[in-house]
C-alpha cells in the first residue's frame, strides 16, 4: 500500500504540468488497473477541493465530477469511504463547505442529531438541530 498525496490528484485533474501531470496519469492508471493500492486521508480530499475551488475557480459540480471517479476507484482506500457520495452530494446541492458536508454525513451515520455551532449551514438539514448555548 502507498499513501497518495494531494499534488498527484491535483496534477492529474488539472493536467497543467508537462512532467507532473503525465506522471500523475501513469500513477492513476496503475491504480485503476489494480497494479497499485493506495491510501489517502480526508485531509487530502479537503485540500484538493480547497485548491480546485479557491485557487483554480472550479465550481462545486465540476469538482465533484472530476474527483468522484478517482476517489471511488476500488484500489483507493480511506477512512469512511462510504460517506463519499453523500458528502459530495451535500457539498454540491446545499452549497456548503466540504468539511460541513462531511460532518453532516458523519453525524447522520452516527445518529447524532445536535451540533454546537455558529455555522448556519447546518440549518439546511432538518435532521440536525444547531445549538448555540
Amino acid at each position: 500500500m502507498i499513501f497518495l498525496d494531494t499534488n498527484i490528484i491535483l496534477r492529474f485533474v488539472l493536467n497543467d504540468h508537462p512532467f507532473y501531470s503525465v506522471n500523475a496519469s501513469i500513477i492513476l492508471n496503475k491504480i485503476d488497473q489494480g497494479k497499485e493500492k493506495i491510501y489517502l486521508s480526508w485531509l487530502v480530499i479537503f485540500e484538493v477541493v480547497f485548491v480546485l475551488q479557491n485557487s483554480h475557480g472550479l465550481k462545486r459540480n465540476e469538482i465533484a465530477q472530476k474527483l468522484l471517479p478517482i476517489l471511488s476507484l476500488e484500489n483507493v482506500l480511506f477512512e469512511q469511504k462510504k460517506l463519499l457520495n453523500l458528502t459530495f452530494e451535500y457539498y454540491v446541492s446545499k452549497n456548503i463547505s466540504l468539511a460541513d458536508a462531511y460532518h453532516t454525513t458523519l453525524m447522520t451515520q452516527k445518529k447524532i442529531h445536535k451540533i454546537y455551532s455558529f455555522d448556519r449551514d447546518f440549518d439546511k438539514f432538518p435532521q440536525i438541530k444547531r445549538l448555540v448555548a
